[in-house]
């Protein structure tokens, strides 16, 4: 029988951080063995950094129904977590599982992150697994469930006429606020999402205190203003990306919808059986499975460009795999796993001598290094606001000007048409033609303040600057007995290194990075494909931003020696 929820409770009351974290591995070294014949796939709970084996038998009848629970992970961490939660649901029926909060419980212990709604751990997983099985049988028994039951105003900076990295994080509220226990955070997960400056932040609150109003909608001052403001934005990404006109830019709530919106509007109709798209096993889900369901859907096949061993596009197979048959070529400029820097521009070369359309996921590419559609000849080309030190819920959909002619939209409504009459509905041009209702205003305006700032600290200095930080954890890596990089040498990557070290599950690693106020991401990055392709189910990812530093780089190493010698012991 193991610990009772009291007797957790009063153990964690004199714990900090780093001794809590350590109490949970020892939790989840003292959590019983799961019987092999459960450990099957009906009994599994998937998650994106761990996974959960849950079975829960009833014992009892009616009212008096008690579930007895039995899970195991492939985390540690996570083993422990378990642990505490077999202790909260010790001894209830399922119709008081139904209505306990169970959130409550990781909260008093200071453990809610593991269990938040957005989590992906497996573990709440299993907690709603659980309340799906205790929901059954509180039917069945005729239960009722009970019922569940201002900051001030940043302060811009002005960027430092030159790059530097000091002054640049200095601009980042979030990074210079101590963590609870004092430490600074050390925050090496931009290609997950990125910090906004301040001056990001008091643009949004500006618009939102000073003249806010829904845009192309009114003629009042608000209404001009938030118009000229709107298109503003617009105007300066396309210089950013290099686009012949601002008519080319398309707003969006996010790469993932912007990808979607050319594989459903521009390929679906246009591809039939026989036709080829072409990709690459490292994109980003987002950049996967949309073309993988127009193949679908349009019986057009799905091939993979192959990869050299150290994780780059195999160049040498080009000449086999752009054939007359491929119509579209989808791939990411950087890979936000390997941190491969694609050879865009061979790429968009090989495309017009087929006659392919060129689809570039500039998620990760964008916010780190120059872009130029028109120069590398690029068809369309996608990336988001909160990757790029601005807002979430906006994105940028570049298209040329003859493929967004061609496209259809894929969402109707207000504003993306020119007239309705009972029987037809003629489109506005490009870009109104794809942003029909209201649009993520305040977001976009954030957005342009995030790349005009870009612009002032010069983003190939950022590139350079991001360079360095490769290389230096690059080398502090490789002095790591038996950690293994994923991707190319620092000179073919971007500022993205994940690696794994054999014996160490990446959440746990996560878990104690964190105590040491090192954050960083782990689990298979949204890249199950490029996962499987290397034989392996997670990876710790290090991901760097402007306001990085060599000593964040050091603080990172040193936090990992620890962390390694802690779970290997």
């Amino acid at each position: 029988m193991g610990l009772s929820l009291e007797e957790i409770f009063e153990e964690f009351a004199d714990l900090d951080r780093e001794d809590q974290s350590k109490y949970l591995l020892e939790l989840g070294d003292a959590l019983p063995d799961f019987p092999s014949a459960l450990r099957t796939d009906n009994n599994r709970v998937y998650g994106c950094q761990s996974q959960v084996w849950l079975s829960a038998d009833v014992s009892g009848s009616g009212e008096t129904a008690r579930l007895r629970i039995l899970a195991d992970s492939d985390s540690n961490i996570v083993r422990g977590l378990i642990a505490i939660l077999q202790s909260a649901y010790d001894g209830l029926t399922a119709a008081e599982i139904l209505t306990y909060d169970i959130q409550a419980v990781f909260r008093q212990l200071n453990l809610q992150q593991h269990i938040s709604p957005q989590r992906r751990n497996g573990l709440r997983g299993m907690v709603e697994r659980i309340q799906l099985i205790a929901g059954r049988h509180a039917v069945i028994a005729s239960a009722q469930a009970a019922e569940n039951v201002g900051l001030p105003a940043p302060l811009p900076l002005c960027p430092a006429p030159r790059f530097d990295a000091l002054h640049v994080r200095r601009q980042f509220p979030v990074l210079n606020r101590p963590l609870g226990d004092g430490l600074f955070p050390v925050y090496l997960d931009s290609g997950a999402s990125a910090q906004k400056p301040a001056c990001v932040i008091a643009k949004e609150r500006e618009v939102e205190e000073q003249y806010y109003a829904n845009a192309h909608r009114g003629t009042y001052q608000f209404g001009v203003r938030i118009d000229e403001e709107y298109e503003s934005a617009r105007q300066l990404i396309a210089d950013f990306i290099g686009a012949q006109s601002a008519d080319e830019i398309v707003f969006t709530a996010g790469t993932t919808v912007g990808l979607n919106m050319i594989a459903s509007g521009w390929a679906a109709p246009r591809l039939q059986p026989g036709d080829e798209i072409l990709t690459t096993v490292m994109e980003h889900h987002a950049n996967f499975v949309p073309w993988q369901q127009v193949s679908i859907r349009t019986g057009a096949q799905l091939k993979l460009m192959p990869l050299t061993p150290d994780g780059r596009l195999d160049a040498t197979a080009f000449d086999t795999v752009f054939t007359e048959r491929t119509k579209v070529v989808a791939v990411t400029a950087m890979s936000n796993m390997l941190g491969t820097i694609n050879p865009i521009r061979e790429i968009a070369r090989r495309c017009r001598r087929v006659g392919a359309c060129l689809v570039v996921d500039g998620a990760q590419s964008v916010p780190h290094f120059p872009t130029s559609v028109a120069a590398d000849d690029i068809d369309f080309l996608v990336f988001s606001g909160h990757k790029t030190y601005g807002p979430t819920g906006v994105g940028v959909l570049y298209g040329r000007r003859s493929r967004l002619e061609e496209m259809e939209p894929v969402v109707f409504g207000g504003h993306m048409i020119s007239e309705v009459a009972i029987d037809r509905s003629p489109w506005s041009s490009p870009p109104a033609k794809f942003e029909a209702g209201t649009m993520p205003i305040v977001q976009v305006i954030g957005l342009g303040a995030a790349i005009r700032w870009l612009q002032q600290i010069g983003l190939a200095a950022v590139h350079q600057h991001e360079e360095e930080l490769t290389r230096q954890l690059y080398a502090g890596l490789r002095e790591i007995p038996d950690l293994q990089i994923f991707g190319p040498a620092p000179e073919h990557r971007g500022g993205i290194i994940s690696f794994r070290i054999p014996g160490i599950h990446p959440e746990d690693l996560a878990a104690i990075l964190d105590v040491h106020g090192v954050f960083t991401r782990h689990g298979h990055h949204c890249t199950m494909p490029l996962h499987n392709y290397l034989n392996i189910s997670g990876s710790t990812r290090v991901s760097f931003g402007a306001y990085n530093t060599s000593e964040d780089v050091q603080a990172f190493l040193r936090a990992l020696h620890k962390a390694r010698l802690q779970l290997l012991s």
